[in-house]
């Protein structure tokens, strides 16, 4: 069995003025101001008996997280500076020890905005920003800003949004912050060594959304339009892509029952792995989905159910890759928790699941969830192990995964408290896998 335990969450925050929301690029409020927000997160990790292939016997790792967030609002204009600071420690020679948890002293956000509205055909209320930001979109699962893990998707461009009779439009063209050290470097992520990100080598991202509501306060939906491109680069090697996401999305939680529906096809050119840079360029072809159903069984206890899928490769041999990349999503608030566990991706997976949400008290909120882990595709790469077995033989089933955690969230004081635990009763694929066939490609995805 592999056991994932003692998950400790703790921030305490100063802020003067009117308090930020932490983690948003939002602005906030109409008048002339300045304002500050400082957070500081430590957690600590503990995983036993590791599904991957080279791990310790049991590994323990610090993980802190510290946020200065400085921000001028002058109705019109406005500018923010965020500085993060990612660090590890206590982490052993073969912990997975990578840029999701160690970039110190980056800052991950700094740029300038402009507000104004507009009449006629195109009015609304529009917003600029030109520079450095994070970006969280609808259901975080293709882009997002990450909460649980150490470190956060940023990136440099441009982001315009326009607000107007309950609809949300938006173009964002960015090239995304590559973290530095880069995981080559592990002497220098075990140091926390200071090294600024790069931007603009390689790596692209761009997108076009747009969210409304179909019924008031009822059913929204939204469809969106995302192009990535990345490429190989001396020190950061990676699987080279062009690839083009559509997706649209559903959902009501205006009632008694809530429910979502999410699809996402993936299409353009990919190589599986950076393992061989003079491989041909395939052809990709790959789709997500999740859907879920909630009912409140009585007030604050509500029971969900949910199936989350995303394409593997079927035939490693056909001339195409129908992994799907997930981009810049997170995966820990639906998934289970990521750092140094990390069993379920948003790559050749199928997953359904079964939880338990309970708020005994506005400031306390209790979560049980039982998740089926499984490949879509025998014969690709599964990705949270790194590993594959390309003759099938293993089959898909990578386990049963429980998770339970339990958040404090005290609406007088300046902190909060989490702790959590997770138990992936391992499935055949890593009993029957034959370690000679096994291979350690690049794995998809920034999150």
């Amino acid at each position: 069995r592999c056991i994932y335990r003692g998950v400790f969450f703790a921030a305490v925050s100063l802020s003067a003025f009117c308090p930020l929301s932490h983690g948003s690029d939002e602005t906030s409020g109409p008048d002339s101001r300045w304002e500050f927000d400082g957070t500081l997160r430590m957690r600590w990790e503990s995983l036993e008996d590791s599904f991957r292939l080279v791990a310790p016997d049991r590994d323990e790792i610090l993980l802190t997280r510290l946020d200065l967030v400085l921000q001028y609002d002058a109705q019109r204009w406005f500018a923010r500076v965020e500085v993060q600071d990612s660090r590890a420690w206590g982490d052993k020679t073969l912990s997975p020890l990578g840029t999701d948890d160690v970039n110190t002293l980056e800052p991950v956000a700094l740029h300038l905005g402009v507000r104004w509205t507009t009449a006629g055909s195109l009015d609304g209320d529009w917003v600029l920003r030109a520079g450095r930001m994070t970006v969280d979109y609808g259901s975080r699962r293709l882009l997002a800003r990450n909460r649980f893990r150490n470190t956060s998707n940023a990136f440099q461009g441009l982001r315009l949004t326009r607000d107007a009779d309950g609809t949300r439009s938006q173009f964002l063209y960015t090239y995304p912050l590559q973290r530095q050290p880069t995981v080559l470097d592990r002497e220098e992520l075990r140091d926390n060594k200071i090294s600024l990100d790069k931007a603009g080598r390689g790596e692209r991202f761009w997108g076009l959304t747009h969210d409304w509501e179909l019924t008031r306060g009822g059913t929204q939906a939204a469809a969106y339009f995302f192009a990535s491109e990345l490429s190989d680069r001396p020190g950061r090697p990676v699987a080279d892509h062009r690839l083009r996401t559509l997706g649209v999305r559903l959902l009501d939680s205006s009632g008694r029952w809530e429910w979502e529906f999410e699809g996402a096809y993936q299409w353009g050119r990919s190589r599986l792995s950076s393992a061989d840079l003079s491989q041909d360029w395939l052809d990709h072809d790959a789709w997500s989905l999740h859907g879920h159903v909630a009912w409140a069984l009585r007030e604050g206890l509500q029971l969900r159910l949910a199936w989350d899928g995303a394409s593997g490769d079927r035939n490693p041999d056909d001339g195409r890759n129908e992994r799907f990349d997930r981009l810049y999503g997170a995966r820990a608030f639906e998934l289970g928790p990521s750092g140094i566990f990390g069993a379920g991706i948003r790559s050749n997976l199928r997953s359904p699941a079964l939880g338990l949400r309970w708020l005994p008290r506005v400031d306390h909120s209790l979560l049980l969830t039982l998740r089926q882990l499984s490949l879509d595709s025998a014969r690709d790469l599964a990705p949270s192990a790194a590993r594959v077995d390309a003759s099938g033989q293993s089959g898909r089933d990578l386990g049963r995964q429980w998770e339970l955690r339990w958040r404090w969230r005290p609406a007088a004081r300046s902190w909060d408290a989490e702790l959590g635990a997770a138990l992936l009763d391992k499935g055949a694929y890593f009993g029957g896998a034959n370690p000679d066939a096994l291979l350690n490609p690049a794995a998809p995805g920034n999150s």
